[in-house]
């Protein structure tokens, strides 16, 4: 089949005729047809078609046509923009110089569009480009390749992430800082920003994040701005608060808090119903530390109406006093549902080993 006839049959209202076309192009790799085979994405309705198009440009050696399937970061179609994507991150290291070339594109929705594809090569030579793009003035250019940075790990970057937080005003971009953090930072990081959001009068919008990473890169000294937040009128934040807080103990070693708020955990471990989650992570902390009369709190938990708690509870009465835990837990079988009965039957079999 000569130029013109698989041209025209690109045309074809018939969808079986346009795929055959596809396929001719794709395996005799006629790369005069490649420009039109890129052009006709954008005509193109059917979905196979589409497709089989997409995978063709994947493998075919298209790179003199690199700037034709940029063009599809331009369109309206959702879908050919994410084809322009996957077809570039397809050609790895191949592609990073040409997308490197044009990230100055005008359009700031093409340029984040742009560090998709850049992620997508998989290549290390993309991250240079990426480091590039937290000076793009557009938030969320620079949102994105601060998102980026993180989930790569890139500690080169560390420094520019902190002062694009201090120095922005854009709340997503802080956030996607914050996020980041949670990945790379250090304890260095959570004094900063804590220096720079106030731990007094910090910006509700903010404290979820930040107590996450508090916890996650936090050390002992910042335990006390952790447990200022445990109150009554932060309920709403208790999953993140008692996160770190077990993150921080565990990490730290710690075995000693305060009697306030060890008392605090100790009530809402018995009384907050509905926070099922929160409950079981205040149970994991008490667990680690140093407080009298923990076995009783574990043989009363071990009759929780929350089966996670009950069994839990089980399980460190068995670190401290492994027959007692046993004989509680015979005695519990007999009055267990069916699916209680499984999990607490497990629990005996592995104590007596």
């Amino acid at each position: 089949m000569d130029k013109n006839e698989l041209l025209n049959s690109l045309k074809n209202p018939d969808e079986a005729e346009r795929i055959y076309a596809v396929e001719d192009v794709i395996a005799l790799k006629a790369e005069e047809l490649y420009p039109s085979l890129i052009s006709h994405l954008y005509n193109e309705e059917s979905r196979l078609v589409r497709e089989l198009i997409v995978e063709g440009l994947k493998v075919l050696e298209i790179y003199d046509h690199f700037g034709k399937i940029a063009k599809y970061f331009e369109s309206t179609d959702a879908y050919i923009r994410n084809c322009a994507i996957e077809i570039f991150g397809s050609k790895g290291e191949e592609a990073v110089a040409f997308l490197t070339s044009i990230m100055d594109h005008e359009n700031k929705e093409v340029r984040k569009l742009i560090l998709d594809s850049l992620v997508a090569t998989s290549s290390k030579y993309s991250i240079p480009a990426l480091r590039a793009a937290l000076k793009d003035k557009a938030p969320n250019v620079m949102l994105t390749a601060v998102e980026y940075l993180g989930k790569i790990y890139d500690e080169e970057s560390l420094q520019d992430v902190m002062d694009i937080f201090e120095k922005t005003n854009e709340p997503m971009v802080r956030s996607a800082c914050l996020e980041t953090l949670c990945i790379m930072g250090d304890v260095a990081s959570v004094d900063r920003i804590l220096a720079i959001l106030g731990m007094g009068n910090m910006d509700s919008f903010y404290k979820p994040s930040v107590i996450r990473l508090v916890g996650e890169k936090g050390g002992a000294r910042h335990l006390e701005f952790l447990l200022s937040f445990l109150n009554n009128k932060n309920t709403m934040y208790f999953r993140e608060i008692s996160n770190g807080l077990l993150k921080i103990v565990s990490r730290e070693k710690i075995s000693q808090l305060d009697e306030v708020h060890t008392k605090f955990m100790l009530n809402n471990l018995k009384n907050l119903n509905g926070y099922a989650e929160e409950r079981l992570t205040f149970l994991y902390i008490i667990s680690k530390l140093d407080i009298s009369s923990k076995d009783s709190l574990y043989e009363e938990l071990a009759s929780d109406e929350n089966e996670d708690i009950a069994l839990t509870a089980l399980e460190h009465l068995a670190e401290n006093n492994r027959d007692r835990a046993i004989k509680l837990i015979e005695k519990k079988i007999k009055m267990a549902d069916d699916d209680h009965q499984a999990n607490l039957t497990a629990l005996l079999d592995s104590l007596k080993g």
